[in-house]
């Protein structure tokens, strides 16, 4: 079976900390439809989601950041 892959970029409302960064991007990956979430190191104002488009939406993402206290708007890719 052949699983969709999609790509999302947030902006983030501040950079963020080495330990935030790790963080965050552990809590975003607790959702079994997301495959991979990174801040970048050379952005830290930008985090790319890897998810199953099939299994969950840029939608649910956002909203699980947005539950976690982050202000993330969706950067089109």
């Amino acid at each position: 079976m052949l699983t969709s892959i999609a790509n999302i970029m947030f902006h983030l409302d501040r950079n963020l900390g080495p330990t935030e960064k790790v963080v965050l991007e552990d809590c975003v990956c607790e959702d079994p439809c997301v495959i991979s979430a990174h801040v970048s190191p050379s952005a830290p104002h930008l985090m790319l989601v890897a998810y199953d488009p099939d299994c969950t939406s840029m939608r649910t993402i956002h909203q699980n950041l947005v539950k976690r206290g982050v202000d993330a708007q969706l950067v089109g890719l």
